[in-house]
């Protein structure tokens, strides 16, 4: 685990949270939260992302706090496309109406991209002999 996530990790447990999965309404599960709200809920979507939250305290977040937690975005999202998830069930997670959005915004580069279209092709041609 790399360092700044163990120090957060100290300061701040994690804590467990109920609540519909996936959409309103939508079955209960229960998780353990590393992020969250300072009410101890889990995060929405957008708040990911406000730039005017106040921290416990009442002051405007630092815009270093701000540029972490859209990094982590951009972090998850790249991370998700890279796993294999589609880009229409990522888009859905990170709230946005068109996925095309999502992959102009967030996800930058596909590692091992090239790897991946020899296979594919290669593939094609086999299938086809």
């Amino acid at each position: 685990m790399a360092i700044p996530l163990r120090e957060h990790m100290e300061k701040y447990p994690s804590v467990e949270v109920t609540r519909p999965w996936g959409h309103k309404g939508g079955d209960q599960v229960t998780v353990q939260l590393i992020f969250y709200t300072r009410e101890k809920t889990a995060l929405a979507a957008v708040g990911l992302i406000k730039p005017l939250d106040l921290d416990a305290k009442g002051r405007r977040w630092e815009k270093s706090r701000d540029k972490m937690m859209h990094a982590l975005r951009h972090l998850y999202a790249s991370m998700m496309i890279n796993g294999g998830v589609d880009v229409y069930t990522l888009a859905d997670r990170l709230g946005h109406a068109d996925p095309a959005f999502t992959l102009r915004k967030y996800v930058h580069r596909v590692v091992g991209a090239g790897s991946k279209i020899r296979i594919a092709v290669r593939s094609a041609y086999t299938r086809a002999a």
